[in-house]
């Protein structure tokens, strides 16, 4: 696998054109984000073959973040240490519980025990930019249940924490045991207390929870997803990988083993679609919400003229339900009423 991605990577001029234009061998990156998988598995000798790719087609001197997720268990010293030495300088950690039950309910590896060590380990090796992955709303987990994980949150040295409702979703191990009757989705209310209470907790603590599912101490915003939040380009490589320039947008094949064998035959890898005008607004939509700065009316303007005009009256529908606010042509969701985002972004869709 590793093989193939260094030879996408090396192909990059070829599959993403106009970013090589004017000559310009070797783009600049802003961020570089290992994920999409368990890329914490990789070995040392694996992941610096990657960055030697990286870095003979993109230009990473003013990258200002290069995180990896990483499972707790993969967290050792000869991981850490080589982490280090290639640059990566944020971890985002899947740690999803505190709760030995849960986590087995889950079928994770790890227990609780060792994400409090690998949170730890991590700060020993000079990792100060450190976000944590929880999940709430699950059946087995109470509302006492998340108050503590969440105040073990804030002391462990964490800077970021990005926090998602248990979701039940086909095709997943969740899917096939709701098929067959072995758990059921929670009610909506128990989760809706638990982002409640998140909500209320990041207040408290003086963290930014500037998108949905993600908080941060001030400064700790995550740059890279806040720029895909925010709709700027990205490129995508390895299996299922997704790319978007605005227009465009540009998905790798998913299976690995087609995947590996096109790439060595020097075959194409991806698919890709022109986004038509209503796509690009209501995508708009479903990232831009998403964050506490909402979205620009005038940029919904831009890509949909007359949108203002089409939408008002749903707007205002809204705005008299508390629902939605209008400050200075920005759209945003109040914090009391986020839970229902995607409700709310259905409304101000256009077909």
């Amino acid at each position: 696998m590793v093989t193939a991605i260094v030879a996408e990577l090396d192909q990059s001029q070829l599959n993403h054109p106009t970013l090589f234009a004017n000559g310009i061998q070797q783009p600049k990156l802003q961020t570089v984000y290992f994920g999409g998988g368990s890329p914490s598995v990789l070995t040392p000798q694996e992941l610096h073959r990657i960055f030697e790719a990286i870095h003979r087609n993109f230009n990473l001197e003013d990258t200002l973040e290069i995180t990896l997720e990483a499972n707790p268990e993969d967290l050792n010293a000869l991981n850490l240490a080589s982490w280090k030495s290639v640059g990566i300088n944020r971890l985002s950690i899947g740690i999803q519980s505190l709760n030995d039950v849960e986590l087995q309910w889950m079928n994770r590896k790890h227990s609780a025990e060792q994400s409090r060590e690998a949170v730890a380990l991590a700060a020993t090796f000079g990792f100060h930019n450190v976000s944590i992955d929880l999940i709430y709303g699950s059946e087995k987990k109470s509302l006492q249940q998340w108050k503590e994980e969440l105040a073990w949150a804030a002391d462990c040295g964490a800077t970021h924490l990005s926090c998602y409702a248990l979701t039940i979703e086909e095709k997943t191990t969740f899917g096939h045991r709701a098929e067959k009757g072995l758990m059921q989705a929670p009610p909506d209310e128990h989760a809706a207390a638990h982002f409640q209470y998140l909500s209320d907790w990041a207040a408290e603590q003086q963290w930014e929870h500037y998108e949905i599912s993600n908080l941060s101490k001030p400064g700790h915003r995550a740059v890279h997803n806040s720029h895909y939040w925010e709709g700027h380009p990205y490129i995508g490589v390895g299996p299922s990988a997704h790319s978007f320039n605005g227009t465009h947008r540009r998905w790798n094949i998913a299976q690995n083993h087609v995947y590996m064998e096109k790439l060595v035959r020097g075959e194409s890898v991806f698919e890709e679609e022109a986004l038509s005008a209503a796509d690009q607004l209501n995508e708009r939509l479903m990232t831009g919400l998403r964050l506490i700065n909402g979205v620009d009316l005038l940029d919904l303007e831009a890509i949909w003229p007359g949108y203002g005009d089409e939408k008002m009256a749903t707007i205002e529908k809204l705005i008299a339900k508390e629902w939605l606010f209008n400050d200075s042509f920005r759209l945003a969701i109040p914090v009391k009423s986020r839970f229902l985002c995607d409700a709310i972004t259905v409304e101000l869709m256009v077909d």
